[in-house]
């Protein structure tokens, strides 16, 4: 029997590979004669370069970028024949700021654009960029300032690309250092927000960046100003186009100045992992995430897997730490069995400390063939 193990990570708990490894020790505990291939995924995300690099040959480059409050770091991107695959998170993520530090008005994606800059430089004309886990809400302006683009207020000055300053632009001249033509940005999310209004960058995202309800509308109002500066501009209208307010917003610039095209992360992860082509060869499917709800139906790891595992006809179990769905929204993802580790106990503080064990333990449970 061949089994694939292709979970998300448990997050806070466990990374994608040791939620692997974790049900791969239960299952040849239960059953020495299955072979099993552990197959790690992410949806965009962050921690999807690190998901990508055990998937692929890739090779490291090291670079000085700014974080998101502007202080000088030291990180890293991956590239591959012509290719560069670049995380946001790496330079411009939350996980970089103490909580106190978090402020979307303050943060800016100059970093991210650093590492932009620097693999076109060196002549990489593929750029993939995975954007989740920011800690910015900057409309992709620290991005397009390091690209080539100067944002100006009433008066004619430089504007710092930040957050706090989206309401200010008056004026954008764009004078991209490299030919669009050359170079082809692709912009790999994980969610469709909207670029503002209720379910936009600011609204919902923006709380767990460090803002406050005050913060909040202003960033949303600016937003929706600068949105529509730059649909004068170029005539593009990106306001409503989906997962425009991933990653506070990167695309409201990146699309319209840059030709950036936005894809499914998990889309694209499937297709450079060649998961399908490991799908098609499996007798069983496993695959899970840390919180199984609806968003888990929306371009998520679990989604993707279950709808090639529907595509083949291959049974899928899900394991999950908790599981949040009705039974008609379990009965979209076809899967066999879910089981989950808050069904095993009921202490979370428990569940996240343990979760390799309680993954161990329901995988020996599983009754298998040979």
């Amino acid at each position: 029997m061949n089994i694939l193990i292709a979970p998300d990570k448990f997050k806070g708990s466990l990374s994608a590979i040791e939620v692997c490894k974790a049900i791969q020790t239960g299952l040849l505990q239960q059953n020495k004669n299955v072979k099993i291939h552990l197959h790690p995924m992410a949806d965009g995300g962050d921690g999807s370069l690190e998901i990508l690099s055990q998937h692929l040959t890739l090779k490291q480059r090291f670079v000085q970028v700014s974080d998101p409050l502007g202080r000088e770091i030291e990180t890293y991107y991956y590239t591959a024949n012509k290719i560069a695959f670049i995380e946001l998170a790496q330079a411009s993520g939350l996980v970089l700021l103490d909580e106190k530090e978090r402020n979307p008005l303050k943060a800016t994606t100059l970093g991210t654009g650093q590492l932009i800059k620097h693999a076109i430089d060196w002549g990489y004309k593929e750029i993939y960029l995975f954007i989740g886990g920011s800690a910015t809400n900057d409309g992709g302006m620290g991005i397009a300032a390091v690209l080539g683009t100067e944002f100006l207020d009433k008066d004619g000055r430089n504007l710092y690309p930040s957050g706090g300053n989206l309401a200010k632009v008056v004026t954008i001249r764009n004078n991209p250092f490299f030919y669009k033509k050359d170079v082809n940005i692709t912009l790999l999310c994980d969610v469709t927000n909207p670029l503002y209004g209720t379910n936009g960058a600011a609204h919902v995202y923006a709380r767990q960046k460090g803002a406050d309800d005050a913060m909040i509308v202003e960033l949303d109002q600016g937003m929706r100003q600068f949105s529509q500066l730059i649909h004068q501009q170029t005539g593009i209208n990106i306001a409503e186009l989906a997962g425009s307010g991933a990653a506070g917003g990167i695309a409201a610039t990146l699309v319209p100045l840059y030709d950036a095209k936005i894809k499914s992360g998990i889309e694209s992860l499937i297709e450079l992992t060649h998961l399908e082509e490991q799908i098609q060869q499996a007798d069983l499917v496993i695959s899970g995430e840390g919180r199984l709800d609806t968003q888990s139906l929306q371009g998520k790891v679990v989604d993707g897997v279950a709808s090639l595992c529907k595509k083949y006809q291959k049974p899928l179990m899900l394991f999950v730490g908790k599981n949040e769905l009705s039974k008609q929204e379990q009965i979209q993802l076809d899967a066999v069995k879910i089981h989950s580790i808050l069904e095993q106990t009921s202490n979370i503080d428990d569940a996240m400390k343990n979760g390799a064990a309680y993954l161990r333990n329901m995988a020996v449970d599983l009754i298998l063939s040979n």
